[in-house]
C-alpha cells in the first residue's frame, strides 16, 4: 500500500467514525425527543382525565341543584342557557336541562342560536340579574328567539343571571312553569341560591 492509499484509508476510517458518532447522536437525540413527546402526551392525557373527572362531578352537582329547584317550585322545566364558545360568545344553547314527567326538552330546539340573530335578547340576559316573562309575545322583541320559544312550548319563565368571579355573564338559569302566573320573592331567593351554587362550577362550552 503506497502513502496515498494509506492516507485515504485513514481518512475513510475517520469519516466512518465521525459518521457513526453523528448517526449515534441523531439516534440519541431522536430518542430523547420521542421520550419528551411521550411525556408531554401522558401529561396532557392526565390533565384531560382530571379535568373530565372534575367536570363530571360539577355536572352532577348542577343536575342535583336543578332537580331540587324543579321540585321546590313545582316547575315544568329548569335549564341553563349558555353562551359559547368560551369568551367569544357567538352562539347561545340550552344545556343541563331537567323536566317534569310529560314535558318535552328544549335542548334540541334552543341550540347553537347565533347571538347576532338575537342581539336584543342576548343583551337583556347579559345586563339583568333577574328577568321574568309572563307574556313572551309582547315582552320578547327578537323574533327568532320568540319563534323558537313557541316551538319549544316556553310560556311563563323566570331567568336568573349566572356570572363568573369577575362578575361577567356566563349563562342564565331558567325556570318555566305553566301553573305559576307569578314568581314571588321566595322563588327569586331559591333561584339566587341555586345560581350561587352552580355558577362557579359551570363547565364552558367550547
Amino acid at each position: 500500500m503506497n502513502g496515498i492509499e494509506h492516507i485515504a484509508t485513514i481518512i475513510g476510517s475517520i469519516c466512518g467514525l465521525i459518521g457513526g458518532i453523528v448517526a449515534g447522536w441523531f439516534a440519541y437525540n431522536q430518542r430523547s425527543k420521542d421520550k419528551n413527546t411521550d411525556l408531554k402526551i401522558e401529561r396532557i392525557k392526565r390533565e384531560n382525565e382530571d379535568k373530565f373527572a372534575k367536570n363530571n362531578r360539577h355536572i352532577a352537582i348542577i343536575y342535583g341543584e336543578l332537580f331540587g329547584l324543579l321540585l321546590k317550585l313545582d316547575a315544568d322545566r329548569c335549564f341553563i342557557l349558555q353562551p359559547h364558545p368560551e369568551r367569544k360568545y357567538l352562539y347561545l344553547s340550552a344545556v343541563l336541562e331537567v323536566d317534569r314527567n310529560g314535558i318535552s326538552e328544549v335542548k334540541d330546539i334552543l341550540k347553537n342560536i347565533p347571538m347576532s340573530d338575537i342581539a336584543l335578547f342576548s343583551k337583556e340576559l347579559a345586563s339583568n340579574s333577574w328577568l321574568y316573562f309572563d307574556d313572551i309575545n309582547n315582552q320578547i322583541k327578537d323574533k327568532k328567539i320568540l319563534s323558537l320559544m313557541h316551538i319549544a312550548g316556553v310560556t311563563n319563565v323566570a331567568l336568573r343571571q349566572l356570572v363568573n368571579a369577575q362578575e361577567e355573564w356566563i349563562g342564565t338559569l331558567i325556570v318555566e312553569s305553566t301553573t305559576q302566573k307569578t314568581f314571588d320573592d321566595e322563588t327569586q331567593e331559591f333561584m339566587k341560591n341555586t345560581a350561587n351554587t352552580i355558577q362557579f362550577i359551570l363547565p364552558p362550552i367550547n
